[in-house]
């Protein structure tokens, strides 16, 4: 077995390998069929990816990702690498490579052992239970969500709609109004956190994301480089999915957010909704209510069905509750490697201050 980097000659070898995957009855995952990545390498540039392939008997059986950037660890910056990322192996359809995905894994591990893991679908995934089986630490990062329309939300809600009772019981919420009020009840605002401050809607990052940045960066205790230039590259101006939302009150900056109004169809969980989402978001802890209050009022405004947001954050996870925001079940996981780990010892200490969500990671995807 020879790992290497992916280059254009292997890409007729990678949608071979495509091929043999959904041959096999695999429907989900596909390697990406071009060898240049989201963010491919260039000089000063924050964040870059490589592609990394295995070959065996001159045919690829598996390959992954690295996403590159620097990183405030406990106050000192750091390159950290997330990954591996669409690790896919060929021993998901051929037991004969069922060790592919193993070697992979301590590949990407060998070559930047300060790196993390974002998502992979849950705790009972192969690749979550790999990297725990490597001594990887990993925790689900918490899920919230704001119901706007119950009628919509009890329509389409595919992951509660699944058992008939279910979908009988939903429809009673729906038609009968109890659904709308008792939504209501559960997510009432507290009066405190009632009066919010308006976002302000830019097409880019601009001197004042640098400020904020500098602010910001010491309040936790791990978080990725969201200085201007990195925020326009993750959302780059003229990309019309991202609504990138500025938050300030009396001349001083509160925060801001990124944002999504996505309308989903057929969705496995979230069905015909129209669903907003809390993709990126920064602040100081003490004022991550109000940003999240902005965020929400302008989702509200634009006419999305529900609201959702993964944060790792202590704070952020009590300024979407203080909003009205429900907690639930989470398929959204990071994992520390072994080497990171010790950086953030003691962790029961230093995990509730992570800022990670889903701008950390592979992105929106779904969303």
């Amino acid at each position: 077995m020879e790992i290497g980097a992916y280059t254009p000659d292997l890409e007729r070898s990678v949608r071979a390998f495509n091929q043999r995957l959904r041959a096999g009855g695999e429907e989900r995952w596909r390697f990406p069929e071009s060898h240049e990545p989201r963010f491919p390498k260039q000089q000063d540039r924050n964040p870059y990816q490589e592609f990394f392939l295995a070959l065996h008997a001159g045919e690829v059986r598996g390959g992954y990702l690295l996403t590159h950037n620097q990183f405030a660890i406990r106050r000192k910056i750091a390159w950290v690498t997330c990954g591996p990322q669409v690790n896919l192996s060929e021993g998901i359809v051929d037991p004969a490579y069922s060790m592919v995905g193993v070697i992979l894994a301590q590949d990407a591990l060998r070559r930047h052992p300060l790196m993390y893991a974002l998502g992979m679908g849950g705790m009972d995934e192969p690749l979550t239970k790999l990297l725990v089986a490597m001594a990887w630490q990993a925790f689900p990062v918490p899920f919230h969500f704001r119901v706007v329309s119950a009628s919509r939300f009890c329509e389409n809600i595919s992951y509660l709609r699944r058992r008939p009772a279910a979908c009988v019981a939903l429809d009673l919420l729906r038609y009968s109004g109890i659904g709308s009020l008792g939504f209501r009840l559960a997510q009432a605002r507290p009066a405190a956190f009632s009066r919010g401050f308006p976002a302000t809607r830019v097409q880019e990052f601009g001197p004042w994301a640098d400020a904020l940045w500098n602010t910001c960066k010491d309040a936790y205790s791990f978080i990725a480089l969201r200085n201007r230039d990195t925020l326009n590259v993750l959302y780059p101006p003229g990309d019309a999915r991202f609504h990138r939302l500025r938050i300030a009150h009396a001349d001083r900056d509160l925060g801001w957010a990124v944002v999504l109004d996505t309308q989903m169809s057929g969705h496995r969980q979230f069905g015909s909704m129209r669903v907003g989402s809390i993709v990126d978001c920064l602040a100081l802890p003490e004022d991550a209510s109000a940003v999240v209050r902005a965020a929400t009022r302008f989702l509200e405004m634009q006419g999305v069905d529900i609201i959702v947001s993964n944060q790792a954050s202590k704070a952020w996870n009590k300024a979407l509750a203080r909003n009205g925001y429900i907690n639930g079940p989470s398929n959204f996981i990071l994992a520390l490697s072994p080497e990171l780990t010790k950086e953030l010892q003691p962790l029961e200490e230093y995990e509730p201050h992570i800022h990670i969500n889903r701008g950390d990671g592979d992105g929106p995807i779904n969303l």
